[in-house]
C-alpha cells in the first residue's frame, strides 16, 4: 500500500466516524507523516531526474 492511499484512507475513516479531539487530532498526524513522506519520495525523484539529464 502507498503513503497516498493510506491517507486517502485515513481521511475517510476521520470524516466518517465521529471522534474525540484526540483522536481527530492523532489521525491529522499521522496523515500529515504520509504526505510529507509522499513529499519527500517525489523530491528525491525529481532530484535523480535533474542529475540524470545534467550527466548526458
Amino acid at each position: 500500500m502507498t503513503d497516498k492511499r493510506a491517507a486517502e484512507i485515513l481521511i475517510r475513516l476521520r470524516d466518517k466516524y465521529p471522534l474525540t479531539k484526540e483522536e481527530q487530532e492523532a489521525l491529522s498526524k499521522a496523515i500529515g507523516i504520509l504526505g510529507w513522506t509522499t513529499f519527500a519520495e517525489n523530491r528525491l525523484k525529481g532530484l535523480g531526474e535533474r542529475r540524470r539529464k545534467r550527466n548526458e
